[in-house]
């Protein structure tokens, strides 16, 4: 979409091969959820509708994060001075470009997260918003790692949060930043960085900050493949009974919670998977 910008064709399928496998695996699971429309379904329809649309949601959300980035990263080849009175007028709009693409795909890149984040607390039926009102992908991916909930998964999940742990620290930071949230580590990092009144205005680390963002998002398309692979695999079973590896003879733990409201409250108190 973006790329236009550039007078470039289209994201051609084989030029990002992680993002490729996430869509591949998002696919795969909006195919399943139409299957399960026209058989024995282990959701209500409404659930079977919202996830659905959820899913084919961050269809659009993974391709908009991979437009941003790409956008930062094409405006930043053009940047080539250190101080800002270095810049030429053409120059200094490029930066300008740099740094509204950056933030974008920046928001864009933790918008996703939670929006997953929601997702498997609705999936799964963790009901994370007893714990906190507003929260985010690591604290759904905290609740399903007390609870026991799905373990293969959440243990490839923690092993790739444990991974990415200092760019998305980083990122995090930034992200913060931008939506006018500081504390105050932040804001002596921020001192640290930048110039004092009346010093010359030296360009951030954009090689830095690119490098942070790719491994941000390779994470993020990473976690989106893993999720969608696994919860594809086992979604629709005989009978249109739920086995994600390991379940019950009846299907797993969160498809049975589900069917135990549409029964009213019958085997709500099945084993965790």
């Amino acid at each position: 979409m973006l790329r236009t910008i550039f007078n470039e064709t289209k994201r051609s399928e084989r030029s990002d091969e992680r993002l490729e496998q996430a869509f591949t695996s998002i696919k795969r699971y909006l195919n399943v959820l139409q299957q399960s429309r026209h058989s024995s379904p282990s959701y209500s329809p409404k659930k079977l509708h919202r996830l659905y649309v959820w899913s084919q949601g961050f269809l659009d959300a993974l391709d908009e994060l991979e437009e941003s980035k790409y956008c930062a990263g094409r405006f930043a080849e053009r940047v080539k001075k250190s101080y800002l009175d270095e810049m030429q007028p053409e120059e200094l709009d490029d930066y300008r470009r740099y740094v509204y693409f950056y933030k974008n795909a920046l928001i864009r890149l933790f918008s996703v997260l939670d929006k997953l984040g929601y997702f498997l607390n609705d999936l799964f039926d963790l009901k994370t918003e007893t714990l906190k009102t507003h929260f985010s992908f690591f604290t759904v991916l905290r609740k399903m790692r007390e609870s026991g909930i799905h373990p293969a998964l959440q243990q490839k999940l923690y092993e790739l949060k444990t991974e990415a742990k200092q760019p998305l620290q980083v990122l995090r930071n930034q992200r913060n930043m931008e939506i006018h949230y500081v504390n105050v580590e932040m804001l002596d990092d921020l001192m640290l960085s930048q110039s004092y009144l009346g010093d010359r205005i030296q360009v951030e680390n954009i090689a830095d900050n690119l490098a942070q963002m790719n491994r941000g998002y390779e994470m993020v398309c990473i976690t989106m493949d893993l999720v969608f692979r696994y919860i594809s695999r086992g979604s629709i079973g005989e009978n249109g009974e739920e086995n994600h590896g390991g379940g019950t003879q009846n299907g797993s733990h969160h498809g049975q919670r589900e069917r135990a409201r549409q029964n009213g409250g019958v085997n709500a108190g099945q084993p965790r998977v």
